[in-house]
């Protein structure tokens, strides 16, 4: 009996583990809150999203592809009213698009950077 007793409780282990993974789905996304680690889709009016793909009016996003009137955008892609968006290749009224091929650049941005904008 001791056996299947052990046994049972490694199964519950193991569909406890899917469970939580499964419950950390509904966090992909995320509206609004301080910190938003968890979200690893969008955030949108997010202070802290770190691992977002995607961020709208967030912050800290540094992992994300897409930015729109969002902060450290460091390895987005595409930039919309963002900052500091170092390795975007199209941007739009954002800062810090050294890597930009297309870009719409602000007025209060240093002359400097319309050199990597080739517009």
């Amino acid at each position: 009996m001791a056996f299947k007793t052990c046994a049972f409780t490694k199964n519950w282990l193991v569909i406890a583990v899917i469970v939580m993974c499964l419950c950390t789905e509904y966090y992909c996304q995320c509206t609004g809150g301080a910190d938003c680690t968890s979200c690893t889709e969008a955030c949108t009016g997010c202070g802290n999203c770190p691992n977002a793909v995607t961020c709208t009016d967030s912050q800290n996003c540094v992992n994300a592809v897409t930015c729109t009137g969002s902060t450290d955008c460091n390895t987005a892609t595409t930039c919309t009213n963002s900052k500091d968006c170092f390795e975007a290749t199209t941007c739009t009224d954002s800062t810090n698009c050294y890597k930009a091929t297309a870009c719409t650049i602000q007025q209060d941005v240093p002359d400097v950077k319309f050199f990597y904008c080739q517009q």
